[in-house]
């Protein structure tokens, strides 16, 4: 497989039909293939038994997993924790009906509970009008009986950012579109679950909550810049990318990087022979040490994470 270099990674969607879901993902990014409701679409995915498969070049049909699993640093960068484990998991998330109170587990209770830590943070799509979220507890919450009253509400508008870190109790509301960057994890314990009869784990949950954890929408200030920090952690960082005219990308060895257009058209050009067009909803993953040019074909914005 290395015979041939590394270069842009475009990959087919997996679906999942959680209850919450509705049919935004589908009418929005023009998906024929969604099931019915379509609650999550995972973008970029290396965790086993749920790796993405790549749908472009000589690296078409090829696990995500595989693929780091063979080029290691040289794809996922030196700041990745593990060289052969895909370091981040990307999905968009469609939000209907209420998610589960829910949180999940740092390292150390990871260990303790079995399944793997999980950090993530969402950037808002879209908001219906009134749409919230529930964040961190309030003062007086009791941890035995954590209705929405127990939790922080925090009103939503396009373009929020919210930190979620392990240890943090949280629940999304009904009318949100979120994309989500997150540790490479599927570990979620269910605190309580509106009574819709889903297993729910209050008492592993206890142990992976963090009280005095609160985190508050991070809104996008004025700024004549293009590239625009909006969260950077210790896992991943997020970026805004507004383009009205080319730009050139690069990655260094320290990094992959991933491209999520929220908006607009884009063409993505690089060293291979084949350059590749960005539309709402499309991701792309740059490896480590890769040059790409990108050139509007509409005003666009690109979310960019990279660790």
């Amino acid at each position: 497989m290395k015979t041939h270099p590394l270069y842009p990674l475009t990959f087919r969607p997996q679906y999942r039909d959680h209850l919450w879901g509705g049919d935004a993902i589908a009418t929005r990014y023009n998906r024929a293939n969604t099931p019915r409701p379509c609650a999550e679409s995972w973008e970029v995915s290396g965790l086993p038994g749920a790796e993405s498969v790549v749908t472009n070049g000589p690296f078409e049909g090829i696990g995500l997993g595989t693929l780091t699993q063979t080029f290691g640093r040289d794809l996922v960068g030196a700041k990745a924790p593990h060289p052969e484990i895909f370091p981040l998991l990307t999905k968009i998330l469609d939000v209907h009906d209420r998610l589960s109170v829910q949180v999940h587990p740092d390292a150390v209770t990871a260990r303790a509970l079995g399944g793997a830590p999980k950090h993530e943070c969402w950037f808002l799509l879209d908001a219906a009008p009134r749409a919230k979220l529930w964040a961190g507890l309030q003062p007086d919450a009791d941890l035995d009986a954590l209705g929405d009253d127990a939790l922080v509400a925090h009103p939503t508008q396009p373009g929020d950012v919210f930190d979620v870190p392990p240890g943090l109790v949280h629940a999304i509301g009904p009318g949100n579109l979120v994309y989500e960057v997150q540790q490479p994890s599927d570990t979620t314990l269910r605190v309580h679950d509106w009574g819709r009869g889903r297993p729910t784990q209050p008492e592993a949950a206890r142990q992976a909550i963090k009280p005095a954890l609160q985190t508050a929408p991070l809104r996008a200030k004025p700024t004549k810049r293009d590239l625009c920090p909006r969260l950077t952690t210790p896992d991943f960082a997020l970026a805004t990318l507004a383009l009205t005219h080319g730009r050139t990308l690069h990655t260094t060895a320290q990094s992959l990087m991933i491209l999520f257009c929220a908006e607009g058209k884009a063409t993505l050009e690089h060293e291979g022979p084949h350059p590749i067009t960005l539309l709402p909803g499309d991701s792309v993953l740059i490896p480590a040490r890769q040059n790409i040019s990108l050139h509007p074909l509409a005003p666009t914005r690109l979310l960019v994470t990279t660790l």
